[in-house]
């Protein structure tokens, strides 16, 4: 079965994916989304609560003989969501693929996202705003489009942080579990109608915002890899594809983890390469 997205029509949000001064930035996991499901044919809806930046992504998609078009959204506003998905339906006659990907990043890093004692209460509403209400939000609206041409693919950005305890990112954490389960529900709720929803658990993917993390700490992320090294957002690309194509049909309601091993390992396994002492040696 041929990976082909041919007549699809897919929204994907935070396919700005980055906020800055460059003319199109390095690309971040919706942008690298977005480009590669228009490579495969699809006509794509740049969403983003950076309009202008969605632009420059959708220009660059245009230029290379894909169809797309931006739109600025917040996707925690229902009269936003809606208005996605209408332009989506207006504009391209359909809606097959959704991503839910939106994410405020920057909220992890100012005022941060500490242990359960020094949390903020308005931290933890604004990212259960953007990830968990946002996700529901685009379910919401997206599904009875989908319905309405014989069912559709959703595929949420999720993350291992949602599978483990941290000793930090208390809320992404929680707000990333809830999105596992949003998932779950709709998979359960309107499969029968044509509907396949699975998240995507990234482990550490190098797109701008973690970037910002430091040379030091990616490099002892990669450590704790089986691979040699970290993702990247066209890592990330390539499963969403897949999923939102009918090589995927029979995957449905499942949490797929993009991680390079991250979260599967035992905690002492990247000590024990450098030691030797491994249990069950001699």
């Amino acid at each position: 079965m041929t990976r082909t997205l041919e007549g699809r029509v897919a929204i994907v949000t935070g396919a700005g994916s980055f906020h800055g001064d460059e003319e199109l930035p390095k690309p971040g996991q919706g942008s690298a989304v977005a480009v590669k499901l228009a490579s495969l044919g699809a006509s794509v809806v740049l969403a983003d609560r950076h309009g202008d930046a969605a632009e420059r992504r959708a220009k660059a998609i245009r230029e290379d003989g894909g169809k797309a078009l931006a739109v600025q959204v917040d996707v925690g506003d229902e009269d936003d969501v809606r208005r996605m998905v209408a332009t989506a339906v207006g504009e391209f006659g359909r809606l097959d693929v959704l991503h839910n990907n939106a994410a405020d990043l920057e909220a992890l890093f100012d005022p941060g996202d500490p242990e359960i004692t020094r949390m903020e209460t308005g931290t933890w509403h604004l990212v259960f705003r953007t990830l968990v209400l946002g996700t529901m939000l685009g379910c919401k609206h997206a599904i009875p489009a989908m319905i309405e041409t014989g069912g559709g693919s959703i595929i949420c950005t999720s993350s291992t942080s949602g599978e483990m305890g941290e000793l930090n990112l208390t809320v992404y954490g929680a707000a990333k579990a809830a999105v596992n389960q949003v998932v779950r529900s709709v998979s359960t709720q309107y499969g029968k109608q044509g509907i396949r929803a699975n998240a995507i658990a990234p482990g550490l993917i190098l797109s701008p915002p973690s970037l910002a993390i430091g040379e030091e700490l990616i490099t002892e992320y990669a450590r704790h890899c089986d691979t040699p090294y970290v993702g990247e957002p066209s890592d990330i690309a390539e499963v969403v594809a897949f999923l939102a194509s009918d090589a995927a049909r029979f995957i449905s309601g499942q949490v797929i983890r993009v991680d390079g091993g991250f979260a599967q390992q035992s905690p002492l396994a990247a000590d024990s390469r450098l030691s030797g002492h491994v249990a069950g040696s001699n």
